[in-house]
């Protein structure tokens, strides 16, 4: 229940805020260009939450991802404007900056980019892979016994509007290469339609292994689910998605190699994941 609520607490989170910083950063930009007198508080409020604007707006419009869990520019300049908005004390300005700019980024640092995840008993290095059932982009239905006598790679993705998933994914395809040389097959997974995997299959161009877990079926059995993991305005995407998940298997489908990562910012790289495979196959 409380993992509940802390989701749609999330859900509510990103979109709605990133829209009050816009409204925030023009009007403390219109006052900084149209008073007559300098406002150190309004250029405090605009040098605390016009960079996160940018990051946000960055974040969300193209790939992008960073493997540390701290993001060091909005914190410092969220800082600064404090420090610049307090100087003078306007009400307003000062109120916008400690609470869009430094309460804001200390949210998204420290909370929202944090998943509400439960120590997994299933995913375990050594354990036997759960049997679940995946829809291929082609329409038919298979099972993790079809992969059984193959060495896979499995990445549960939250879907095409994760920039963060993007990026992951991207990064999987410029090493693809390499990954095929060690005898691993790539297979993704996602809640998502087919026409939407099927387009990213395109734009990335690498031949990976698209599949969509309709309903997260899987996600259920892997006990992966995220409730009311699609923020709100994401449209098209419904509210439930998968928490972002790597997972490697032998011919016999036990778990070489298990990433159950607790921040949807950090995702293991693929030049990290080929290190594991050499390990593992000396």
């Amino acid at each position: 229940m409380i993992k509940g609520l802390i989701s749609r607490l999330k859900r509510w989170y990103a979109i709605p805020y990133l829209l009050l910083c816009i409204g925030v950063s023009v009007q403390s930009i219109s006052h900084l260009l149209g008073d007559t007198g300098f406002s150190l508080s309004w250029l405090g409020a605009a040098v605390a939450v016009v960079p996160l604007v940018l990051f946000m707006t960055m974040v969300y419009s193209r790939p992008y991802s960073r493997v540390v869990r701290f993001i060091a520019i909005p914190v410092v300049m969220a800082l600064l404007g404090a420090v610049l908005a307090v100087i003078e004390m306007r009400p307003l300005p000062t109120f916008y900056t400690l609470f869009f700019g430094v309460g804001g980024v200390l949210v998204y640092v420290f909370w929202y980019t944090y998943l509400d995840r439960s120590d997994n008993v299933l995913l375990r290095k050594g354990a036997q892979l759960p049997d679940f059932e995946l829809t291929s982009l082609q329409g038919d239905v298979v099972s993790t016994s079809n992969f059984l006598g193959r060495q896979v790679l499995w990445v549960f993705f939250r879907g095409n509007w994760c920039p963060m998933c993007q990026a992951q994914l991207a990064d999987l395809a410029n090493e693809y290469d390499a990954l095929r040389e060690r005898g691993i097959e790539v297979v993704l997974v996602s809640p998502q339609n087919r026409e939407r995997s099927a387009a990213l299959q395109s734009r990335l161009g690498a031949s990976m292994q698209f599949y969509v877990d309709d309903n997260n079926q899987a996600a259920h059995k892997l006990g992966i689910v995220h409730r009311y993991g699609v923020p709100l305005g994401i449209l098209g995407y419904g509210q439930d998605t998968v928490l972002p998940t790597v997972l490697m298997t032998d011919e016999a489908g036990k778990l070489i190699y298990v990433d159950l990562t607790d921040n949807f910012r950090i995702r293991p790289r693929a030049d990290a994941l080929i290190e594991v495979l050499d390990e593992a196959w000396v």
